[in-house]
């Protein structure tokens, strides 16, 4: 039968488990059908496993093609934290993924689908729950991102709200709970490389007692770049914000591919000093780019 990547694989997302870097990727058939793919790195460069098939596929009514049956529906572009359970420090915790769900008619959703780690790690993939949309109906909101640790109890998601990154506080994240308000974090730079739109990438990174985000930005000529900011260590006050992109479509397969001159990041892993930026070139294929995190943090400071 046909592959359930045959098309592209692309946006994807990514967490560090005993020792191995998991790549929860976007993968696209030859009908726009979006699932997501798993593959396994050791090394954070090379790829030392790859599943057959999907670990995540299309199962609620709001991610079901409703529309033209080549037209794009699906899971789309997931981002994937582990917050723990600190009432039980032997908890290995749950990870929650974010993703976008598409049924090709209504307005992209945002859903999150959970599964405990152990269950992950055993590769039990009929343990993921049931999904729910956090975002409220009609609305355009994506590229939903939790924060990897709760505020005062709560889950802080953010979501893209139009064309620009809003936060909110949530209780829990189970069925019926939805945002509700736009904690404005930032929007785009008139006539700058983000002057369009603004969207976060992976979950902010902890840095002493602040958040750093990587975010993409895209241009009035539709180039989809990434920058970063420096978020307080409450995650909603933005302290500092790079005046120009860190990362920018250059190779040949970020310039050419499903659409031109993109680099989307929806999943970074920490190592040491070193960052390791996981990005779809092009609605095409996967990346990764490594660098400083101290570096990107002194250029915040």
């Amino acid at each position: 039968g046909e592959s359930f990547e045959s098309r592209d694989v692309f946006n994807t997302a990514a967490i560090e488990l005993n020792g191995s870097i998991y790549l929860l990727y976007r993968a696209m058939d030859a009908v726009n059908t979006s699932t997501i793919g798993l593959a396994v790195s050791r090394d954070g460069v090379h790829i030392d496993e790859r599943l057959s098939e999907p670990i995540y596929t299309p199962r609620a009514d709001f991610e079901q093609k409703k529309g033209s049956s080549t037209g794009n529906s699906g899971c789309e572009d997931p981002r994937i934290v582990r917050i723990g359970d600190p009432s039980n420090p032997l908890g290995a915790g749950m990870l929650h993924m974010t993703y976008t769900a598409y049924d090709g008619v209504h307005v992209p959703a945002g859903a999150v689908s959970s599964i405990s780690v152990d269950d992950f790690l055993a590769r039990r993939f009929d343990r993921w729950s049931a999904p729910s949309i956090l975002t409220p109906d009609g609305v355009d909101d994506k590229d939903l991102v939790l924060l990897p640790e709760k505020m005062n109890g709560n889950y802080l998601l953010y979501h893209r709200t139009n064309n620009q990154i809003c936060a909110d506080l949530l209780p829990d994240i189970t069925e019926g709970k939805r945002v509700s308000r736009c904690i404005e974090i930032m929007g785009p730079r008139r006539g700058m490389w983000d002057g369009v739109k603004v969207g976060s990438t992976a979950a902010p990174i902890r840095v002493g007692d602040n958040w750093l985000m990587i975010y993409h930005g895209v241009s009035r000529h539709a180039t989809y770049r990434l920058g970063a900011a420096l978020l307080g260590p409450d995650g909603t006050t933005l302290l500092a914000r790079t005046a120009d992109p860190i990362f920018e479509p250059l190779e040949k397969y970020e310039r050419e591919g499903e659409v031109a001159n993109v680099v989307f990041s929806c999943g970074q892993v920490v190592r040491g000093d070193t960052l390791f930026l996981y990005y779809g070139a092009a609605d095409k294929v996967i990346g990764v780019a490594t660098a400083s995190l101290a570096h990107i943090v002194d250029a915040l400071s």
